[in-house]
């Protein structure tokens, strides 16, 4: 008769373990090096545009509408495409200032 007794040793090696922590610990830190980080920045520098806008800046929305800024109402603004053609819009509609025309 065979008895199997446990053979654990009784103090245990964190080796293994240590390796894995901080393998996870630097793909954790990568990720938020690479892409969070630079995502959040992005985040700020767009918040900042849009708190940014006032009546009279000349702007492209993001379907490609130029036109400029006649009032800002709080996240709304009114936006003069043509002479008494206007469109309320969203901030967030708002891609990027427009590009002054160059005179050739």
């Amino acid at each position: 008769m065979v008895i199997w007794a446990d053979t654990a040793p009784t103090g245990l090696s964190s080796g293994p373990l240590l390796v894995q922590l901080i393998f996870l610990v630097s793909i954790f830190a990568v990720f938020y090096f690479f892409l969070i980080l630079p995502q959040r920045r992005q985040q700020k520098r767009e918040q900042e545009f849009r708190n940014s806008l006032k009546k009279g800046d000349k702007v492209i929305t993001t379907s490609g509408i130029h036109g400029e800024i006649v009032a800002v109402e709080g996240d709304t603004l009114l936006l003069e495409v043509d002479k008494n053609v206007k469109l309320r819009l969203e901030k967030t509609a708002i891609r990027s200032y427009a590009q002054p025309a160059e005179n050739k």
